[in-house]
């Protein structure tokens, strides 16, 4: 799928802008110096995203050296998972409630090297030098047909878990050295935003996130959700004929396989588990599990689900693209997660005023879909 970011909706100039950074960030910050090159820092970032190394955006800063901005994300006291709390309840009440979704989404970015923090060998070389890649799972709040970031996790895979040494020398605290895959950590996104009271009317999640304890977690909590199946080896299509020739106005379609599995969990009392396939116009064939009420209709339900799916990967890619997400050149555990709240920050400062109203590409799961495709 091709991601067409939206243009521009604020400026980092703009005074109106220049406050809401403010209040976001005044909370978060006990002295008017600190708060002061994080504001910097986030303007920074909107002005270039792609040019995101601690001398980058000290220069767009203003600063004399790049010492400020790596004094921010690794010295500076402040609280980098109070600001995602912030961000999250802005992103809520600039996208509404209106049939809410929160989508699981993995994240990779190549990294040159191997002092990055959680970075794993890609297994490729780009002019001479290794490339890795940093992998996170993202928590994607959609409302109406649009997306925004409201949280993040960065996963360790089992080369760092095994080796406290060099989680250590990265700052990985002590506690989060253990093993935990992508939907323990998608589990653990999914329980700090209904603590919050973040409202979350259903749960929409990739192969990584098909785990059977997270799926039966969702049913535990009464959550309606569709996650996608990872494939499997050598598996023919699911009694569909022969893939025709794709045709370029040809609309994605979706076949019911089975009701009542009792070998993918438990459902909620009055929810029924369904499996589906998805046949794309390109012919590629994928499975998914729903988890929704017995009176809500299986397809209508399903298209509704994916459709929130195009809406958090284009707002990843505007995180990426117009808010610097993975323009980073940052080492430890520490400046990981405070550069991505700080550009998570810029993002939602990003989002329009008033989203679109809901339309024929994004439907409510629980009513009727009359709009044939809804994924583009």
């Amino acid at each position: 799928m091709t991601v067409s970011p939206r243009p521009p909706q604020i400026r980092p100039a703009d005074p109106a802008a220049r406050s809401e950074m403010l209040r976001l960030l005044s909370g978060h910050f006990t002295r008017a110096e600190p708060r002061g090159r994080a504001l910097a820092y986030v303007q920074a970032l909107l002005a270039d995203p792609t040019r995101a190394s601690a001398a980058e955006i000290a220069a767009q800063a203003g600063a004399v050296s790049a010492w400020s901005t790596q004094r921010l994300l690794t010295r500076t006291v402040w609280d980098a998972d109070l600001l995602r709390d912030s961000v999250r309840a802005h992103v809520v009440r600039r996208l509404g409630t209106s049939a809410p979704c929160a989508v699981l989404c993995r994240h990779e970015t190549v990294r040159a090297g191997t002092s990055a923090v959680a970075v794993t060998p890609a297994g490729t070389r780009t002019a001479g030098r290794e490339r890795n890649t940093q992998t996170a799972a993202l928590l994607c709040y959609v409302s109406r047909g649009v997306g925004a970031l409201v949280d993040r996790e960065l996963h360790l895979p089992p080369q760092w878990t095994s080796d406290p040494a060099r989680c250590a020398r990265a700052g990985v605290p002590p506690e989060r050295v253990r093993s935990r895959n992508m939907a323990d950590l998608g589990q653990e996104m999914l329980e700090g935003a209904l603590a919050a009271s973040v409202p979350i009317g259903w749960v929409f999640g990739g192969p990584d996130f098909a785990d059977p304890r997270l799926r039966q977690w969702l049913c535990l909590r009464r959550l309606p959700f569709c996650v996608e199946l990872p494939q499997l080896p050598g598996q023919p299509a699911p009694s569909e004929p022969p893939a025709p020739r794709v045709d370029p106005g040809q609309k994605e379609s979706w076949q019911l396989l089975s009701r009542g599995l009792g070998t993918f969990g438990r459902p909620a009392p009055g929810f029924g588990l369904t499996l589906l396939a998805r046949r794309q116009p390109s012919g590629q064939i994928s499975r998914f599990l729903l988890h929704a009420s017995l009176s809500a209709p299986d397809i209508p339900a399903a298209r509704a689900m994916a459709a929130a799916g195009p809406a958090a990967a284009r707002a990843i890619h505007e995180a990426d693209t117009l808010a610097g997400l993975s323009s980073h050149q940052v080492r430890s555990w520490v400046a990981w997660y405070r550069h991505t709240t700080l550009a998570m920050t810029a993002a939602a400062l990003r989002l329009e005023t008033t989203p679109p109203a809901m339309g024929p590409g994004t439907p409510d799961p629980k009513e009727p879909d009359r709009s044939g495709s809804v994924c583009p």
